[in-house]
């Protein structure tokens, strides 16, 4: 994706509110293979999302994965082929499924790749101190001018964060931004360089996952979530960010 100018607020609200999403679709997105759904974009909507190092998932499990994933559309008549060959076929045979299965799978994937990063594979160049302050100050630098920023952490070798855009912000172009800059900034830390290239070649892995918030028990489970992640690291090893904003929310 070439550097372009990210797109204008259509305003800047004063104070953040909480829009809820309850009759919406309950789907998750999880990145690591192939994806067979769009993210969902909703104005005003609350997002928690995540992105991760570029080595941060070993080959054979997101393999694995991909063996999952194709099983299940199996069994639920889908060639997962179809995909890339017959791609309009794929995507009316996998809306037609069920939804509550369909949603159901694609949580426990979600639970499976959380899990996973928690491993803490790869490189895990976030547990320097330095390249956390670099991605911290990262994600706060356009709050309250393009979106409110939450609360976020960073992990040794992925992030959570809650980030609501403005209208007309797109969120893309923001985690964008935030992977462009904080990626050149991570290659001049000392000790960083190589070990960020030789792992991958690159920082960060192109796919972010997002969901929107449904609503504020999700909020509520969210912020409990992001604040218990580090739980099993030693201090130092983490970035933990709670922002005060939210607690007004709640």
């Amino acid at each position: 994706m070439p550097h372009q100018p990210l797109s204008p607020p259509v305003r800047i609200p004063e104070i953040p509110v909480f829009t809820a999403f309850e009759d919406k679709e309950d789907f998750w997105l999880v990145p690591g293979y192939e994806r067979n759904l769009p993210h969902w974009r909703l104005i005003g909507a609350t997002y928690f999302v995540t992105f991760r190092l570029a080595d941060s998932l070993p080959s054979e499990v997101i393999l694995r994965w991909k063996q999952d994933e194709s099983q299940w559309l199996f069994q639920h008549d889908i060639d997962i082929h179809w995909q890339r060959s017959e791609p309009e076929r794929f995507q009316q045979a996998v809306s037609s499924l069920d939804p509550v299965a369909r949603a159901d799978f694609q949580r426990e994937m979600a639970q499976q790749f959380f899990l996973e990063l928690d491993q803490c594979h790869g490189c895990c160049a976030l547990r320097q101190q330095e390249a956390q302050t670099v991605v911290a100050d990262s994600l706060r630098f356009f709050h309250g001018r393009r979106l409110w920023v939450g609360d976020f952490v960073i992990m040794p070798n992925h992030v959570h964060v809650v980030a609501q855009p403005f209208a007309g912000v797109q969120l893309e172009e923001w985690l964008y931004s935030v992977k462009r800059f904080t990626a050149t900034r991570l290659m001049q830390v000392e000790n960083l360089h190589t070990q960020l290239v030789k792992r991958a070649g690159h920082v960060w892995q192109p796919e972010s996952f997002d969901r929107v918030i449904r609503d504020l028990a999700e909020l509520l489970r969210t912020r409990d979530y992001i604040a218990r992640n580090p739980r099993h690291l030693h201090a130092g090893e983490f970035h933990l960010h709670r922002a005060e904003w939210m607690d007004a929310l709640l």
